[in-house]
């Protein structure tokens, strides 16, 4: 009996740890059942990256190479060209170049957040022949001085008397030069953009004027110039990257966005920030529970399913990276919420984008009227600090424009000389709401449609033979507005005729059929 009783003892004994061993294998498949299916997901993510690197990494070069100097729409437009042409069904040159928390170290230093500034300062960092930075504003050349200031930087003008001296210094010290207000490209500097090294034996020189030099190979020159139309002469152009900063209209409705929402809703840019930051922690937390759970399985001794240790320690590791997936699907989310939020204060950015864009074309009636972007970047601000009397955010905007746009009329038309302020009015209006004008409307009222010779034709007795020319202008182009008016009524339009103030005149009959724009 005590044989029998021993026997069964140990066979109860196997049992249970049987019973442990499958319930040990179960928790372990259960566990890594999940990492299983993630990673045959990343292989196949990853599978997918390399086979289109290749050609990911030819469009970024193409863009560094042939856009750089390219305003945006025809960067968008070449994109999208070469992407249906090589069969890639998307590509962000942002994120495969640099990470999420690189572009806010670069906002945090001062670049304007806009796509056109983020993808220049790529192309900047990237590019392997010298930059050129066309920066009108200095944001740039400011960003790119504290972005390099760890790097023995040195900041020189191309006119000063030391020019010559500092560049020499630069090259045999291996320092990083900017040379700023560049006229065009000096032929001292070829040799170093063409990279002209000549080898004397461990060491490289180069020619700098009538001086060889040596060459130290951390080296690197910066070129900027404020001059919105700088002259690179033909054989420069295949030697440096052209980069160029000049404000274009959606560049500047970022940068106006960013303002907005910095001034009426800061906590949105404080949580993205702190979302994106937390993203990357994250990640590189889920990087390290993968690896340590792969080093744990592969350095495991014995018999896996009887490791204790090695269990919990893969539970413990499961959750975590459970928890840590679940974090970042939910900062994902919070992201898209939080840039609806910032979306709704677009109309008053493309607005503001509009207006700046409507008053430098002053220049084009005297050269005198030029309005730098800084001086409309503090106008704007200004306006942001009107007081928050409004409810809702639609209701704000609205108080917003109207503000700014009263702002700006009269900081205008105080630069303007008084004979032109009535123009820049009918500019103004023109440019903020061009639907309030017909096809041909505003051509005929400055003068660009010009009459071609008439057949001689009737006109009402009451009109003076000089304006005939103008009126047979006006009935060719809008036949059915002329028709409309019934100028043939010499009684209606009397009084109109007649008058000193003829725009207060117009037949109330006629004023109720035709737009503001028509009477006058």
């Amino acid at each position: 009996f005590q044989c029998y009783t021993t026997e069964a003892a140990k066979l109860e004994a196997e049992v249970t740890k049987a019973q442990d061993t499958i319930t040990a294998a179960q928790q372990l498949i259960s566990q890594l059942d999940g990492e299983h299916t993630r990673w045959n997901a990343q292989m196949s993510e990853i599978k997918n990256e390399l086979d289109t690197l290749p050609m990911r990494a030819m469009l970024a070069a193409a863009f560094i190479t042939y856009l750089s100097a390219a305003p945006e729409d025809r960067r968008r437009h070449c994109l999208e060209t070469w992407m249906d042409q090589s069969g890639l069904q998307k590509f962000d040159l942002r994120s495969f170049l640099c990470s999420e928390s690189e572009q806010l170290i670069w906002k945090s230093q001062g670049l304007p957040s806009d796509d056109l500034s983020m993808e220049n300062a790529l192309v900047i960092l990237q590019s392997v022949a010298c930059p050129f930075l066309i920066d009108p504003s200095s944001r740039a050349t400011e960003w790119l001085r504290t972005h390099l200031k760890q790097h023995r930087l040195e900041v020189i003008n191309q006119q000063d008397s030391n020019f010559m001296t500092s560049l020499e210094l630069a090259v045999r010290f291996g320092k990083t030069l900017i040379i700023q207000e560049m006229d065009g490209v000096e032929p001292v500097l070829y040799p170093l953009l063409r990279r002209d090294l000549i080898a004397q034996g461990p060491r490289y020189v180069v020619q700098i004027g009538d001086k060889v030099i040596d060459y130290n190979e951390d080296f690197r020159l910066f070129m900027a110039t404020r001059n919105p139309t700088p002259f690179i002469p033909p054989d420069a152009i295949s030697v440096v990257t052209e980069v160029n900063f000049t404000t274009t209209r959606a560049g500047l409705r970022g940068q106006l966005l960013a303002l907005t929402i910095q001034q009426e809703k800061p906590e949105l840019e404080t949580e993205k920030t702190r979302l994106l930051q937390q993203e990357e922690d994250k990640k590189i937390q889920l990087a390290q529970l993968e690896e340590s759970l792969l080093e744990t399985l592969a350095t495991a001794q014995g018999n896996i399913l009887e490791n204790r240790e090695l269990i919990d320690s893969l539970n413990q590791t499961k959750a975590s990276s459970a928890l840590i997936q679940e974090s970042l699907l939910e900062s994902h989310r919070l992201q898209a919420s939080l840039d609806q939020e910032r979306d709704a204060y677009l109309p008053l950015s493309e607005s503001a984008s509009k207006m700046y864009f409507v008053i430098t074309d002053l220049s084009k009636i005297n050269n005198m009227y030029r309005f730098s972007l800084a001086s409309f970047l503090r106008l704007f601000q200004r306006a942001l600090q009107a007081k928050k009397e409004a409810e809702n955010t639609e209701a704000r905007i609205a108080a917003l424009e109207a503000n700014l746009k009263n702002m700006v009329y009269e900081y205008v038309c105080r630069s303007l000389f008084k004979a032109d302020q009535l123009m820049f009015a009918m500019h103004f209006v023109k440019g903020m709401y061009p639907a309030l004008f017909q096809e041909s409307e505003w051509d005929v009222f400055t003068g660009s449609i010009v009459g071609e010779m008439f057949k001689k034709e009737e006109f009402p007795s009451w009109i003076d033979q000089e304006r005939q020319g103008a009126v047979a202008i006006f009935k060719a182009t809008f036949p059915a507005l002329y028709q409309s008016l019934c100028l043939s009524d010499s009684d209606l339009w009397l009084s109109f005729s007649h008058s000193s103030q003829c725009e207060q005149e117009i037949p109330s009959s006629i004023a109720k059929k035709i737009t503001p724009f028509q009477q006058v």
